[in-house]
Parts: C-alpha cells; sequence; structure tokens
C-alpha cells in the first residue's frame, strides 16, 4: 500500500513537472517570437525568469503559474504596443500631410514627444510594471483626431481662399473699363489686402477666420461684378433720360459734370462710391423731370384758371406776382422754386373762390328772408327786392365788390325790418 502510494505521489510530481516545463518553454516561445518587434517585453521576460528560478527550486506550481502570468503578460504587452504603435503612426502621417500644406505641426510633435515619454514613465498593472502604452494610445489618438479635423478645416479654408483669388482676378479682369489695370487696382487692392489677411490667419492656425474672411472676399468680389455692371447701366439710362429731358428743353442743372466724376470713379475701380453716386444721379434726374412737368402743366392750368376768374372780375396782385415767379423760375431751371410759386397762386385762387362761395351763400339767404316777407305789407320790400337783385347780378357777372355792398345794404334792411315793433321804419335824410 506504501509502494501505490508512492507512485501516485511520483505520478503527480511528474505532471507537474511536465506542466511547469510545458508553460515555461511556451512562454520562452512566444517571447523569442515577440522580441523581433519593437514592443517592450521586459516585464514578461522578468515574469519568465522569476518561474524558472520557482522551477529550480522544485516549486512547480508557483513556476507553472508564473510562467503563464509571463505569457499572459507578454500577449498583453504586444497588443498594447500594437495599439499605441498604430496610432502612433497614424499621427505621424497626419503630421506629414499637414507639413506638406503648409500647416503648422508643433503641438502634434509635442504631443507625440508626451506620448512617448509616457511610453516610458511606466505603469502598474496587475503586480508588475509595465510601459504606458494605454495612456500614450490615447494621447496620441485624441492628438490625431484634432490634427484630422483642424487639417479638414484649413483644407476648407484653402479652398475658400482659392475661390476668392478667383474671384478678385474675375473682378479685375471685367471688360469695359478704358484703362484696366488702372480699373483692376483700384477695385482689388482692398480685396487683396483682405486676401493676404486670409492667407496669414491659415498660416497662424485660425482655419476658421481664414474661412469667413476668404468668404467674404469672394461675396465681396462679385457683388462688386454686379454692381459694376448695374452702374454702368445706370448711368447710360440716366444720360438718355438727360437727354431726352434736354430735347424738351428742361435744363438739368450740370448734372451732366456729376455724371462724368461719376463714370471717372468707376474707371478708377472705385465701384461702391461709384454706384452710390449713381443711385443719387438717377433719383435727382427723375426729380428734375418730374417737377419739370408739375411746374409746367400747373401754370398751364393755373393761367387758364386765372383767366377765367379775371372775366368773373377776380384781380390779385398776389396772384400776379405768384405766376410771374413761377414762369421765372421755369425759364431758370429751377422747378421745385416754381412749384412753391405756383402753390401761392392756387392759394391766392381758393381765397377767391372761398370768397365767392361764401358771398353766393349769403345773397341765398337774403332771398329766403325775403320770401318769407312777402305778403307781410311792408311797402319798400320791394326797394330790398331791387337792391339784392342788383347785388344777385353783380355777383353773376363777377362784380363781387358790388354785389357785396348791395347784399350789405338788402341785409341791413332786412334787420332793421326783423326789430321794428310795427313793421314800419323810419327813412333817414
Amino acid at each position: 500500500m506504501d509502494n501505490a502510494r508512492a507512485t501516485s505521489v511520483g505520478f503527480l510530481k511528474a505532471s507537474k513537472v511536465r506542466n511547469a516545463e510545458e508553460a515555461i518553454g511556451q512562454s520562452e516561445g512566444l517571447l523569442t517570437v515577440l522580441r523581433l518587434t519593437q514592443a517592450d517585453i521586459k516585464p514578461a521576460e522578468d515574469a519568465l525568469q522569476v518561474a524558472k528560478r520557482f522551477f529550480d527550486t522544485n516549486q512547480f506550481s508557483k513556476a507553472f503559474y508564473a510562467a503563464k502570468k509571463a505569457e499572459s503578460l507578454a500577449i498583453t504587452l504586444d497588443e498594447r504596443f500594437g495599439g499605441y504603435q498604430k496610432a502612433a503612426k497614424a499621427l505621424q502621417s497626419r503630421i506629414d500631410s499637414m507639413r506638406r500644406l503648409g500647416l503648422r505641426t508643433e503641438e502634434l510633435e509635442t504631443l507625440l514627444g508626451r506620448a512617448e515619454k509616457k511610453v516610458l514613465s511606466g505603469i502598474w498593472d496587475s503586480g508588475a510594471f509595465v510601459p504606458n502604452y494605454l495612456e500614450a494610445r490615447v494621447l496620441v489618438e485624441r492628438a490625431e483626431q484634432e490634427g484630422r479635423a483642424f487639417q479638414e478645416r484649413a483644407e476648407k479654408a484653402s479652398n475658400s481662399i482659392f475661390l476668392a483669388e478667383l474671384a478678385i482676378e474675375s473682378l479685375g479682369e471685367m471688360k469695359g473699363p478704358a484703362d484696366p489695370e488702372m480699373f483692376a487696382e483700384g477695385a482689388t487692392s482692398e480685396l487683396e489686402q483682405s486676401l493676404h489677411e486670409a492667407t496669414r490667419q491659415l498660416a497662424l492656425g485660425d482655419a476658421e477666420g481664414a474661412t469667413k474672411v476668404a468668404t467674404e472676399i469672394e461675396e465681396k468680389a462679385t457683388l462688386l461684378r454686379k454692381l459694376y455692371t448695374d452702374t454702368t447701366k445706370s448711368f447710360d439710362a440716366t444720360e438718355a433720360q438727360m437727354s431726352y429731358l434736354r430735347g424738351e428743353g428742361v435744363l438739368t442743372n450740370g448734372l451732366e459734370a456729376d455724371i462724368k466724376i461719376a463714370r471717372d470713379m468707376v474707371e478708377k475701380g472705385l465701384i461702391e462710391a461709384a454706384s452710390a453716386m449713381a443711385t443719387r444721379l438717377r433719383n435727382e434726374v427723375d426729380a428734375i423731370g418730374n417737377a419739370y412737368r408739375k411746374a409746367t402743366t400747373g401754370i398751364a392750368d393755373a393761367e387758364i384758371l386765372y383767366a377765367r376768374l379775371q372775366r368773373e372780375g377776380f384781380h390779385s396782385y398776389e396772384a400776379d406776382v405768384a405766376l410771374r415767379d413761377t414762369r421765372r423760375s421755369i425759364r431758370e431751371g429751377n422747378y421745385a422754386g416754381a412749384i412753391e410759386h405756383l402753390e401761392r397762386a392756387l392759394h391766392a385762387f381758393g381765397r377767391r373762390t372761398n370768397a365767392r362761395e361764401a358771398l353766393g351763400r349769403a345773397i341765398e339767404e337774403a332771398r329766403k328772408r325775403v320770401q318769407f316777407l312777402r305778403g307781410s305789407g311792408l311797402t319798400f320790400l320791394p326797394d330790398i327786392q331791387e337792391v339784392l337783385t342788383r347785388a344777385e347780378n353783380e355777383f353773376h357777372q363777377g362784380n363781387f365788390v358790388g354785389s357785396s355792398e348791395d347784399l350789405r345794404i338788402a341785409t341791413v334792411l332786412l334787420d332793421q325790418v326783423t326789430r321794428a315793433p310795427n313793421g314800419k321804419i323810419e327813412r333817414r335824410a
């Protein structure tokens, strides 16, 4: 029985020895392969040496577990190194790509250096001090993402700058100016300065700012192209309108010189200033034309009205002066002033018309009062009727002064009749 127990113990010990040997051999084989890589597997080698020492001291179980730990640690380090190396290569590739574009890479290079130091600083993991590939990988991956995002923004900014350059060239090469070089210098100089600023911002790493400036340049250049075309068309239309007005005898008050100045501004590339001036001139010519038509048609209508009023006996010094000033202002080309003088004449006519209407209403009121007194037996009622009839005739003949005087007499007589207690009045000498 003792022999059987001894045999069993010997078999168990031989099994442990065999397992430990196999584990150590397997770990050694793995480490031999991994030594060909750049991974730092020294912690796994140290663990394997511990396993061998356990084996030499016949601690086969401990040797087995130490060998397995060395194998596991080697695999882990190799995987972590592979992940870190892939991320570091991606970051280096991003740095090289950005350099080819002329972008700044100092920050990314600094982060790559920090990652390498992070690897060397190490970290304790499961009782072993191992290279800190994990945190270093996170660092380089974040740096690569930031670099990629910045490069995308920079490429967008670069495209925007390119489009802005094309827009500036298109503006400077527009057809029409007599001196293309002078026009291009005036029209594009400010935009080119802004383009230099966009390029500088991109070089300093402000991709968003560069994109914004470049986009504004492109929009401004496109606007100036359209503005140039619209401005030249506006000048042509304004000159045609002025030619028509001059044919009608309208004085344009020296606007021809202003148009020449504005056209010179366009030739010098001062498009926005010329456009503002073109708008002002167009409005002024329209205003002159409208004022001329209003003044000339107004004076014609006023003269017809005044002639009719004169036939009715109306004469006004104020109206005469206003009409004379209106004619003089039209001859001088001061059509706005002519309209003001014309309004003075119309006000005079209006006062005359109002007075005539008031006189007509008063005569009608007196006539009603006389009709009311018919059959009352008043002996001098016919005298009142005679005076009132004379006032009416004078009114229709345009003699408003005489009509007003006779109406006043008839009204006084009617007032005395209504106040007398017996319906009789004493005749005064």
